[in-house]
């Protein structure tokens, strides 16, 4: 009888610009789980209507990031979106304006 070996490949996403990275185990990976200070913005009601939400604070999540957003998390604050009755939230990068880029 002849042993098998399994290699597991995973699937990781940016956080906030959905890049794709393939990673086999015990590969290094590049997308990297990173502290970074997000505000909530607003969220999307049933309707799909957006609703700003003023004042929210400062917090840090764990994010995984690509190279780039990890670079650019150093110097921006991610915007945090949600939709109503999911638990799903949608991230983009504040510009100096305060208006969301990617």
């Amino acid at each position: 009888m002849m042993a098998t070996k399994k290699t597991y490949t995973v699937e990781i996403i940016c956080d906030v610009c959905k890049k794709r990275e393939s990673v086999r185990e015990r590969e290094s990976q590049s997308f990297i789980d990173t502290s970074c200070a997000t505000r909530k913005i607003g969220y999307a009601d049933e309707y799909g209507k957006f609703h700003k939400e003023d004042k929210q604070p400062l917090l840090v999540k764990n994010l995984d990031l690509c190279p780039e957003c990890r670079e650019k998390a150093y110097t921006k604050i991610i915007a945090e979106t949600s939709q109503m009755f999911t638990t799903e939230s949608y991230y983009s990068f504040l510009s100096d304006e305060g208006l969301m880029t990617k």
